[in-house]
């Protein structure tokens, strides 16, 4: 019987629950297939900028009129930057789970994983307006991860304004994972994809939110408070129901729609699902890829 969020997220120690994630998961510790330059000839895929032009197969162009280049699978390690999206809405909370705290062990399960298979790992926070790198890549990274993510605390707000981030706009070869709500009141966190985004980069992002966050169903008079702003105001759940509903829908949609992109995954999940079940899913379809 696998152990659910709550009883994970009580165990209080990070290292233990992304092991016993670990251990849930069908699909073993890997984060994935990865092919490189090698011998043993594995696919083709489309030369992209930034690929070297001596590896497209000038035979096969002569034939199809069509930049392939050859890929083959290799042992060489990847290198995955994790980032935490620690602005005040984070600290939502839904049947005792807190957002924060299913970030925290799914980032550290997900570091595991790298730290398992030997893949160098970075760990970066978003937070009032900053990005800031805390964990280099070395071999104690995990356990630097994991010393961080024990005391993150969520406070604040992301800026609507757009800003430019040198930090994010490296051209290395890369998996990159964040995790936020990714509730905007402009286009702030599509502007950050847009900047991380490289043909040598995969971004992947999770985006988690709360039952009630994506269907607002209770009746009654009710206190929102807004964790960001810190404002707050007391509504009828049954007068603001539709509007909200109707409006959270059509946001997730588009947000969904507007990632569409080459080289970007999205994953949107509930505070309910299970932590290794999303991993799964992950590991899954990035395989297929």
């Amino acid at each position: 019987m696998q152990a659910s969020n709550l009883e994970i997220i009580k165990l209080n120690n990070l290292k233990l629950a992304a092991k016993i994630i670990s251990e849930q998961l069908k699909h073993g510790v890997h984060l994935g297939k990865r092919v490189g330059v090698g011998s043993e000839f594995e696919q083709y895929r489309y030369y992209e900028p930034g690929d070297d032009p001596k590896r497209i197969d000038w035979k096969y162009f002569s034939r199809s009129g069509k930049y392939m280049i050859k890929e083959s699978q290799t042992e060489s390690h990847l290198h995955v930057r994790v980032m935490l999206d620690l602005s005040g809405s984070m600290n939502y909370e839904e049947d005792g789970i807190k957002r924060l705290d299913y970030a925290k062990n799914l980032i550290a399960s997900l570091s595991y994983l790298a730290h398992q298979q030997g893949d160098s790992l970075t760990y970066f926070t978003f937070q009032d307006g900053k990005i800031e790198q805390k964990v280099s890549a070395s071999p104690k990274s995990f356990q630097r991860i994991l010393y961080y993510l024990e005391t993150e605390t969520a406070a604040g707000t992301w800026p609507v304004l757009k800003k430019e981030f040198p930090v994010l706009k490296s051209k290395q070869r890369e998996l990159i994972i964040l995790v936020s709500d990714f509730l905007q009141k402009d286009n702030e966190w599509l502007d950050i994809v847009e900047q991380m985004r490289h043909p040598k980069k995969e971004i992947v992002l999770f985006q988690i939110l709360g039952k009630q966050e994506e269907k607002f169903d209770l009746k009654g008079n009710f206190h929102f408070h807004d964790l960001e702003s810190d404002r707050s105001i007391i509504l009828d759940g049954k007068a603001i129901d539709k509007t909200y509903n109707d409006s959270i829908k059509n946001y997730l949609s588009g947000f969904k729609q507007s990632l569409i992109l080459p080289q970007v995954h999205l994953f949107q999940a509930r505070l309910t699902d299970s932590i290794a079940g999303l991993i799964s899913k992950f590991l899954a379809e990035r395989s297929l890829s």
